[in-house]
């Protein structure tokens, strides 16, 4: 039987600062911890139901498996629906920044704040092969338990860099690198160039790129609207939009 402290102790990982003070996260649901074998990250421990640990224990040899009962794993999931494994995992150190490659496709989040929207995202980057993001600051935090969960696993396989967003697209543009921004009045996106790859620059939900990112941006590009402009919405959501755009690309360079 599971101590209160140590479920006060899973449920407080659902907050940044706590996540921060013991440098693990929660990962929850079958799908999204058995997507931790494909990747790099070590496990603390595994809470699960009897049925689940006798389906899937043997995969995670020499990991720390508890049993818990039905009430116990609902106290630990912060999902809506029941699952039956909880996993709490070690966070990764972040590393320095990679070097910016000509001829590679990155996306950059500019205060991308919506936890489902930043999961979906980097679920999106990984379907496009683009390996390495970068995130402002303001950027939600990517081991949120709605971002790991909207990511279905490539939270554990796509790099996301937070960093000072303006100087790292500054300093990639300096190099020769083309960075992408979207706007409502950029070029439309199916006429430009983009054989050669380059950073694309994704803005927050409610106020798109910020002033300062906007300076860094050596392309504007815009996704077309096909209906009448009257009955058109004001914009897309912003992993929609991503979608659209790394398609394109990724089409382009096919």
């Amino acid at each position: 039987m599971l101590s209160k402290n140590r479920i006060k102790q899973i449920n407080s990982l659902q907050i940044k600062k706590y996540r921060q003070e013991s440098g693990t996260f929660v990962a929850e649901g079958t799908k999204v911890v058995l997507e931790l074998l494909r990747s790099d990250m070590r496990i603390k421990e595994i809470f699960a139901v009897p049925e689940w640990i006798s389906n899937y224990a043997d995969r995670f040899k020499s990991t720390v498996i508890t049993a818990v009962n039905a009430v116990e794993i609902r106290k630990l999931s912060a999902m809506t629906t029941a699952c039956s494994v909880v996993a709490e995992v070690y966070a990764p150190k972040q590393p320095s920044l990679p070097e910016i490659k000509r001829g590679q496709l990155y996306l950059a989040l500019d205060g991308v704040r919506d936890p489902g929207n930043l999961g979906t995202i980097l679920r999106i980057a990984n379907w496009y092969g683009i390996s390495t993001v970068f995130a402002s600051r303001d950027c939600a935090d990517m081991f949120n338990p709605k971002v790991v969960q909207a990511a279905m696993g490539s939270a554990f396989r796509v790099k996301l860099e937070y960093c000072d967003l303006p100087q790292v697209l500054a300093t990639a543009r300096s190099a020769g690198v083309d960075v992408f921004g979207t706007f409502m009045d950029g070029e439309n996106i199916y006429e430009t160039n983009k054989e050669n790859g380059g950073i694309i620059v994704m803005g927050n939900e409610g106020h798109g790129i910020s002033s300062e990112v906007e300076t860094t941006v050596s392309r504007r590009i815009a996704i077309p609207c096909g209906c009448d402009p009257k009955f058109a919405p004001e914009s897309l959501n912003v992993s929609s939009a991503a979608a659209i755009v790394c398609n394109e690309f990724y089409r382009s360079k096919k």
